[in-house]
């Protein structure tokens, strides 16, 4: 029995967050494919301490829709300069929530980071499965 209730919880905390990476990247594919883009800048880079004493890069993105909106927002990508030219790709519907740097005259890097992801909590969603797989009586 503590294998079915230790099943479900891994289930439940990793297949959610997985779904959740799933449906971001979904989301982002679609701006990549089917989005307006236009030029943005990484207009700020920044880093914060991480738990093991390192440092973390965050940066943040402007561009102006074709309806003249003003809008930034926040993508982790590797290697990327402050005031560096990008392809922002956004979906006229919602910009703010939409918009991406992944994708050529961007940066991958946010693909493979959300993959990455994916693959972690797959796998632990997997282990889940197989934990009341096991727990069953059948």
């Amino acid at each position: 029995m503590t294998m079915l209730w230790t099943g479900l919880l891994i289930l439940a905390a990793f297949g959610t967050f997985c779904g959740f990476l799933t449906w971001r990247l979904v989301s982002r594919l679609r701006s990549v494919v089917s989005g307006t883009a236009v030029e943005g800048r990484c207009v700020r880079r920044y880093s914060t301490e991480s738990s093991d004493g390192g440092s973390n890069w965050h940066h943040v993105y402007g561009f102006t829709t074709l309806e003249g909106q003003y809008i930034e927002f926040e993508e982790d990508t590797l290697l990327m300069a402050q005031g560096q030219a990008v392809t922002v790709r956004y979906r006229p519907g919602n910009p703010a929530r939409s918009a991406t740097v992944m994708g050529r005259g961007g940066a991958w890097s946010p693909l493979f980071g959300q993959l990455f992801g994916i693959a972690v909590t797959g796998s632990f969603t997997l282990l889940g499965v197989l934990f009341v797989w096991l727990s069953s009586d059948g």
